[in-house]
């Protein structure tokens, strides 16, 4: 694991993020709080996209360009 300051992160962001990209835990602490860097994953992308499309399909409707189902129309 490795800790270092904001200051030290601005520093020297490409040295942190490529060990957070090898899978070494980094932390970086400073006045604001702590945070964990972590690589995003394959999974994390896939969830952006579906996000963003659904976004995008909820713009149209508001819109009036699509029709979308009423959720009392849906059956689980």
């Amino acid at each position: 694991m490795q800790v270092v300051s904001a200051r030290e992160f601005r520093a020297n962001q490409t040295k942190v993020l490529t060990a957070a990209r090898k899978g070494q835990t980094v932390i970086i602490t400073s006045r604001v709080g702590t945070f964990k860097i972590v690589p995003i994953t394959d999974t994390d992308t896939i969830i952006e996209s579906d996000l963003r499309a659904s976004m995008e399909e909820v713009k149209a409707h508001l819109e009036g360009k699509i029709n979308l189902p009423n959720a009392r129309d849906i059956e689980f």
